[in-house]
C-alpha cells in the first residue's frame, strides 16, 4: 500500500497513473455521487481552501500549527448592487444621486444581455453564500447573529488550525471588541489574546490606501485559556509595542501628542494587564453588571494612570438612575416635518416658547452659543453669540417654526407630571458624541419655552438644583472621558441613566452651583432660577479655587438672589477658568486624582491640548490663539502673528489691535492641579470633621 505524507505527493502519484485509470475512477465516482462533481467544481470556482486536506500531516501529527502568521481580508461582505453594475456600465457609479425610474431603466436595460445577467447573478450567488456560510451557527457558532466580517472568520480558523501549544499572529480590525452582538466572539478572542496593540493609521503611517482614522489591532493568540493578556492602544508606530513590553519605567510618561507630533514614545506604563479583575472593573464602569465577565467591551486607556482613573470612575456607584430623570427626545425630525408639525424657516422668533433648538445652539454650559445664518446651508454655517454684548432678553434665530397650530405643536410635546417638558428648567444635550472633537459631550441648561428636535435630548430631575447639579457634572471632563472610553456614541434615553450623577447634600455642592450657574445663566430667562437656587453664604465663602489665576474678579463676592446683567460670567477668560475648575471639582467628587486627571487630559484630548498649547487672554479677558479653530471673539490671523511679535519685545511691539497687555497663556494642567489641590483640601476638611462619609462618593 502507498503512502504519502502531503496532499501534493498524492497528486503527484494520481498524475503518474495510466490516463484510463484516471478517468475510471472519477468517472465512477461522479456517476455515483452526484455532487462530487459538483463539489469539484464550485471548489475550483470559488477558490475553497481545505485546510486539513492540504496539511494533513501537520494536524496528524501536531495537532495543527505551532506557528501562524497572517493579514486576512478586512472585507465585509455586502451586495453593494451599484458597484456590480458598475462593472457592465459605469454610469452606476459616476452618476451623482440618480433618478429612481431612471436607474431603474439603466438595470433592466443592462441585463439585457445573456453575458451581462450571467454575471450579476454569479457575483449575487457568490455573495449570498458566503454571508450564508459565515452567519452558520455550525461552520462559523461564534458568528452567529454578527455582521459577517471575513477578518473573523479567519479568527475562527486559526484558533481551531493551533496545535495545543501552538501561537498565532494577525492584524486586523478590532470591531469584535464592542458591539452587543459580538459577545460570544469577544468572549473567545479574550480567552485567545496573549499580546494586543491598536493602532491607528494617523498620517498614513502604516497603510497609505487605508483612511487616517482608520484603527487596526495586532494580535498574538495562544491556546484556549483564562483572561490575561498585555493590552495597549493609541499606537502611531510599529515598534512602540514591543519597545513597550520590554521597558524599564523610567522616565515621562507618553501622551497622544509630543511636539506637534503623534507621540510614539514606547514607555512600560502604556502596557495595561487585562484579567479578570480589570473587566469587573470595567464592568462596572458600563453598567453592564448582569453580563458574563467575558463579554464586557474592550477598553482603551493610554496609561496604568488613566486606568487607575477608570478604576475610579468604577468604584462610584451612585447612578443618574437613583433619581428617576425625566427625559425627552422632542420632535423626531423628519416626522414632525412630515406630520405638519415643523417646517424649516431661518428665522428670529418672538418668544422662547418658538424656539426650536438644534446641536449647535449650545456648547459645554452655554446655552446660547451659536445662531445659523440667513440662509442657513448646512450644520456650520453658524455664527458665534458675542456674550459680553448679549442682551438680557435674548432670543436665540432659529432653523425650525411651528407649522400648524398652536394646539397641535404643544399636544405631541411630552408630558411630565400634568406639565409639558417645555415648561421646565432642563439639562439638554447633543445626542451624538464624537470621539476625537476638542470635547464629546455637550451640554447646557436651557429655561423654560424652547423645545427642540431629536438630535438633542433634554431631562429634567425631581427639582431645579438637582438639575443644575447634574449640569455642573455634564460640563466637566470626567463625564466626557467616560463616554469616549466606554465608546459611547449616540447618547440616548436608555445611556444617560447610566451615568455618575452628584448627591444633593455633597460637601461640593455649593462651589459646583455656583459656577454652574454663573455659566449657564446668560439671561434673564434664568432669574428664577438664579433666585431659587442662590445661596446666602455664596458671597462671603465661595472664590476661585486656583489662587494663581491673574486679572480675574472674585468669583462670588458682588453676588445677591436677583439675577442682573452681570450675574453671568461673560468674558471668555473667566468663563474658561470656571470650566478648568468644574473639570477638578468633580475629578475630586468622583475620587480622581490630579495625577489621574492630567493623565486623562493628557491621553485622550489632544486637540484639546494642541489648541491650549497656543492660547492666550489679555488684561480685559479676550481669548487669542493660533489654531483657527479656537480663535478668541473677533479674532484674525494676523492679531497672533502680531501677539507673537509683542511677547517677543513688549517695550518696543504694541499688542494686536483691541486687545490689552499683559497677556495670559493658558496652562490646563497646572490649572487643574492647583484647583484640584483647592477642592480636596476642602473635601478632606468635611470628612475629618465628620461632617461627611466618603460611603458614596
Amino acid at each position: 500500500m502507498a503512502h504519502f505524507d502531503t496532499l501534493d505527493e498524492l497528486e503527484r502519484y494520481e498524475d503518474e497513473l495510466p490516463e484510463w485509470m484516471g478517468m475510471e475512477r472519477f468517472t465512477s465516482l461522479e456517476s455515483r455521487y452526484p455532487w462530487a462533481g459538483v463539489a469539484r467544481d464550485v471548489a475550483e470556482k470559488q477558490g475553497f481552501f481545505h485546510w486539513e486536506l492540504e496539511f494533513g500531516h501537520v494536524f496528524s501529527a501536531a495537532g495543527g500549527f505551532d506557528l501562524q502568521l497572517g493579514n486576512p481580508p478586512w472585507v465585509r461582505p455586502r451586495w453593494e448592487e451599484d458597484s456590480v453594475l458598475a462593472e457592465l456600465d459605469p454610469w452606476f457609479m459616476l452618476s451623482e444621486k440618480p433618478d429612481a425610474a431612471e436607474w431603474r431603466r439603466r438595470k433592466s436595460e443592462t441585463l439585457t444581455s445573456n453575458q451581462g445577467i450571467k454575471d450579476f447573478l454569479n457575483d449575487l450567488a457568490s455573495n449570498t453564500g458566503m454571508v450564508a456560510v459565515m452567519g452558520s451557527p455550525t461552520t462559523y457558532p461564534l458568528l452567529e447573529g454578527t455582521q459577517p466580517d471575513l477578518y473573523r472568520a479567519f479568527m475562527c480558523q486559526v484558533w481551531d488550525h493551533a496545535s495545543p501549544r501552538g501561537l498565532t499572529g494577525l492584524i486586523h480590525p478590532d470591531t469584535h471588541f464592542g458591539g452587543s452582538s459580538e459577545k460570544r466572539i469577544r468572549a473567545a478572542a479574550y480567552r485567545h489574546l496573549r499580546v494586543h496593540g491598536s493602532f491607528k493609521n494617523g498620517a498614513n503611517w502604516a497603510f497609505e490606501d487605508l483612511a487616517r482614522k482608520q484603527e487596526f489591532g495586532l494580535h498574538i493568540y495562544g491556546p484556549f485559556a483564562p483572561i490575561h493578556f498585555q493590552h495597549a492602544t493609541n499606537l502611531f508606530g510599529a515598534e512602540v509595542l514591543p519597545l513597550s513590553l520590554n521597558h524599564d519605567g523610567s522616565g515621562e510618561d507618553p501622551g497622544m501628542r509630543h511636539f506637534d507630533t503623534w507621540d510614539v514614545r514606547p514607555h512600560r506604563n502604556r502596557i495595561i494587564t487585562v484579567d479578570d479583575e480589570t473587566l469587573a472593573g470595567w464592568q462596572k464602569l458600563t453598567g453592564e453588571t448582569s453580563a458574563p465577565l467575558d463579554e464586557t467591551p474592550l477598553l482603551h486607556p493610554l496609561l496604568q494612570a488613566e486606568q487607575k482613573a477608570i478604576a475610579a470612575l468604577a468604584e462610584y456607584t451612585v447612578r443618574l438612575s437613583r433619581y428617576n430623570p425625566r427625559i425627552t427626545r422632542g420632535y423626531d425630525e423628519a416626522n414632525a416635518k412630515k406630520g405638519g408639525l415643523i417646517r424649516w424657516a431661518t428665522v428670529t422668533s418672538r418668544s422662547l416658547t418658538e424656539v426650536i433648538l438644534q446641536g449647535p445652539h449650545f456648547v459645554g454650559a452655554t446655552p446660547f452659543n451659536k445662531q445659523p445664518n440667513v440662509p442657513c446651508k448646512t450644520n456650520r454655517d453658524w455664527t458665534s453669540n458675542d456674550l459680553t454684548q448679549l442682551a438680557a432678553n435674548f432670543i436665540p434665530r432659529t432653523n425650525y417654526v411651528r407649522a400648524g397650530d398652536e394646539e397641535n405643536y404643544c399636544s405631541a410635546q411630552d408630558i411630565w407630571d400634568g406639565r409639558r417638558y417645555t415648561e421646565y428648567f432642563r439639562l439638554a444635550w447633543r445626542r451624538m458624541i464624537p470621539p476625537s472633537n476638542e470635547r464629546s459631550l455637550f451640554a447646557a441648561l436651557v429655561p423654560p419655552g424652547p423645545a427642540h428636535v431629536n438630535a438633542v435630548h433634554s431631562m429634567a430631575l425631581a427639582d431645579n438644583r438637582m438639575t443644575a447639579l447634574n449640569a455642573g457634572f455634564w460640563a466637566a471632563l470626567p463625564l466626557d472621558y467616560l463616554l469616549r472610553i466606554t465608546g459611547r456614541s449616540d447618547l440616548q434615553t436608555g445611556e444617560a441613566p447610566k451615568l455618575p450623577a452628584p448627591a444633593p447634600d455633597h460637601p461640593l455642592a455649593e462651589p459646583l452651583l455656583v459656577r454652574t450657574l454663573r455659566l449657564n445663566a446668560l439671561t434673564l430667562a434664568y432669574a428664577p432660577l438664579w433666585e431659587e437656587l442662590f445661596h446666602p453664604a455664596w458671597p462671603g465663602y465661595e472664590d476661585w479655587a486656583n489662587s494663581h489665576w491673574p486679572r480675574l474678579k472674585p468669583l462670588a463676592g458682588h453676588l445677591n438672589s436677583s439675577w442682573d446683567y452681570g450675574t453671568p460670567l461673560r468674558t471668555e477668560y473667566e468663563r474658561r477658568a470656571a470650566l478648568v475648575e468644574l473639570d477638578a471639582l468633580v475629578s475630586v467628587w468622583l475620587g480622581i486624582t490630579a495625577d489621574q486627571l492630567v493623565s486623562i487630559y493628557r491621553s485622550r484630548y489632544p486637540v484639546l491640548s494642541d489648541y491650549e498649547s497656543a492660547m492666550y487672554f489679555d488684561a480685559k479677558g479676550r481669548k487669542i490663539a493660533a489654531n483657527h479653530n479656537t480663535y478668541g471673539r473677533g479674532q484674525s490671523k494676523q492679531d497672533y502673528i502680531e501677539l507673537l511679535a509683542h511677547l517677543e519685545n513688549p517695550e518696543t511691539t504694541p499688542p494686536p489691535a483691541g486687545y490689552t497687555a499683559p497677556f495670559y497663556k493658558a496652562d490646563r494642567e497646572a490649572e487643574m492641579r492647583a484647583a484640584h489641590a483647592h477642592f480636596q483640601a476642602r473635601l478632606d476638611k468635611e470628612i475629618t470633621a465628620g461632617r461627611w462619609t466618603p460611603l458614596e462618593r
